[in-house]
């Protein structure tokens, strides 16, 4: 008989409302902390990705840089990159600069009044 009566007070324990509220709180909290896990494992992924397509691309560039460094290590090279910056000619070149003829007289019509007038003029002079 005292079995039966420790088993009922160990049941009245178990299934009182203070420890359903006490469990439900500690499940509540266990859901809670599990989500806010979940959304910040997201975050940290997501994160990880932009830092693996950074990385690719710095890698690329240094690849760039290091064949440029190469490039330039070269007499061929220092002297390609000092014609293009500085513009300099070795003795006895010319400078040849090929202009086109839409692009001179779009050149000489900016310089022009575009009134009445200008109009008319650029008119007569074109037919001449």
């Amino acid at each position: 008989m005292r079995e039966f009566q420790e088993k009922r007070k160990l049941r009245k324990i178990i299934f009182s409302k203070t420890t359903l509220v006490l469990l439900l709180f500690i499940s509540f909290f266990l859901v809670f902390s599990t989500i806010k896990i979940y959304f910040k494992n997201r975050n940290v992924l997501s994160k990880n990705e932009k830092i693996k397509n950074e990385l690719a691309q710095l890698n690329q560039r240094k690849s760039e840089l290091e064949k440029e460094i190469s490039r330039l290590g070269t007499e061929s090279g220092i002297e390609e990159e000092v014609r293009e910056k500085f513009d300099l000619l070795k003795p006895g070149e010319k400078v040849v600069v090929i202009v086109d003829k839409n692009q001179e007289n779009d050149k000489i019509n900016l310089g022009e009044e575009t009134g009445f007038f200008g109009k008319i003029l650029s008119f007569i002079k074109n037919i001449f």
